[in-house]
């Protein structure tokens, strides 16, 4: 018993001086090996405060960092971590510091003889844990983080994005705030890409728990994102100002072009696209990159705005790049939407009858809704005008939309009676060139 309170006092000690003395170095080959022997068998048996002690000693006796490799280091690291993860909620205050000291110091250690982009990252996430205030050290630690892109953990993803929080954008003095604003919104867009590219790729995970685990993290991770971001971009009064201004720095070419892409979909994210900031980006868009997508948020915009002539048209060069393509229903529906707002109806009933798919329920509503919006003018004679909407009410029988849509405007039993049709008679409507059936 007594031994072992020595050793655990010996223990203590060694953390508290290692990096007091970590210049006091020399090489001793028998000792070296010894301790190094040592320290990796109480490693691998989880007796770690053992490990810590003899590691130490490896330490001192190998000759110091220069000498050493990164393995040597990153054994270390697991030492002690594990040995904070053992303490418990009585553990003394001074030596949680003493051993959270020496991590980091072994974390600067290793850094002088390895670059490590995640090595570098965990010790980030370990000073933003501690609540250290060396704010130089972590943005400098953090630059790793787009080195690894998609390939940073989730939890190295979060803390970055809590530092930006937390120690720059909350601890901003008032005339940098928008400036550190601007930087989190941009870095949000940035660290969301990776987040999404790390859960594409953890659906190839063949080992399904490692599948899991990986889409959890980043899951979560994006989550994070999302609820602090909210916490600084929460409405469009404060995003558009910045992405206002940030328009103005756009770059030319296709680094412009992605930047643009990227604000757009933050500003549909954030419900903005009644701004005229969402209109601007969106313009300038499609201006140096024609695209279907592109043609189709353009009319969209234009419609909302009552541009009519403006939204067919997008909305035509939609269809056209689009050919054959997964959208092609998508937007031929919405062509047929815009034509029909702009009282073109024979064009928009037209248009409305090639969609297909998912889309083509509202599809036949609307060739419905056209018909009934001419009835009165198309047609031979009056019994014929009313019959129109017995076509109209077919559309959206066709559509699953009800028996009944139309139908109190088409002929009455007596109107049927004086032009000599039964129910369940075919008329045909010239003006469409289709015929119904009296009901």
């Amino acid at each position: 018993m007594k031994l072992k309170t020595l050793i655990i006092t010996l223990i203590f000690a060694a953390t508290a001086n290692l990096t007091a003395n970590a210049q006091e170095t020399a090489y001793n080959e028998e000792d070296c090996a010894k301790f190094r022997s040592l320290y990796y068998q109480y490693l691998k048996q989880g007796m770690y405060k053992d490990a810590t002690f003899f590691w130490s000693k490896a330490y001192s006796n190998c000759g110091g960092t220069d000498s050493l490799d990164g393995k040597f280091f990153k054994n270390g690291r697991v030492a002690y971590l594990q040995r904070l993860k053992k303490l418990d909620d009585t553990a003394d205050a001074e030596e949680i510091k003493n051993i959270n000291d020496t991590l980091a110091w072994v974390y600067e250690q290793r850094m002088l003889i390895d670059k490590d982009a995640d090595w570098a990252l965990d010790y980030a996430v370990m000073l933003v844990s501690n609540k250290s205030e060396d704010f130089e050290k972590i943005d400098g630690l953090f630059t790793n983080i787009h080195t690894l892109k998609d390939q940073a953990s989730g939890t190295q993803i979060r803390s970055y994005f809590r530092h930006l929080i937390v120690n720059k954008f909350n601890a901003a003095e008032a005339e940098n705030k928008e400036a550190e604003r601007e930087n989190v919104i941009e870095e949000y867009i940035v660290l969301s890409e990776y987040c999404s590219a790390a859960i594409k790729k953890a659906e190839g995970i063949t080992d399904q728990k490692k599948k899991d685990r990986a889409i959890k993290s980043y899951g979560a991770a994006q989550s994070f994102l999302d609820k602090y971001f909210l916490k600084i971009a929460n409405d469009c009064s404060v995003l558009t100002p910045v992405l206002d201004k940030k328009f103005e720095t756009i770059p030319a070419g296709e680094a412009g072009l992605k930047d643009l892409n990227k604000f757009i979909g933050l500003l549909e994210k954030q419900k903005c696209t009644d701004s005229e900031t969402y209109a601007k980006y969106v313009t300038e868009s499609v201006k140096r990159n024609p695209t279907a997508a592109g043609y189709a948020g353009l009319g969209t915009i234009q419609s909302k705005n009552n541009e009519s002539s403006a939204a067919i048209e997008s909305f035509q060069k939609a269809v056209e790049l689009e050919g054959e393509g997964d959208n092609k229903n998508k937007y031929l529906l919405s062509l047929a939407r815009a034509q029909y707002i702009g009282k073109s109806y024979k064009a928009a009933f037209s248009t409305a009858k090639k969609v297909d798919g998912d889309e083509r329920s509202d599809a036949l509503k609307l060739c419905g809704d056209c018909i009934a919006a001419t009835a009165n003018s198309c047609g031979n004679s009056t019994f014929e005008r009313k019959a129109n909407y017995w076509l109209a009410n077919d559309y959206y029988v066709r559509a699953g939309a009800g028996s009944s849509k139309f139908l109190s405007n088409a002929p009455s039993s007596q109107e049927m009676f004086d032009e000599g049709v039964s129910a369940g008679s075919s008329v045909t409507l010239s003006c469409w060139g289709e015929t119904t059936k009296a009901r």
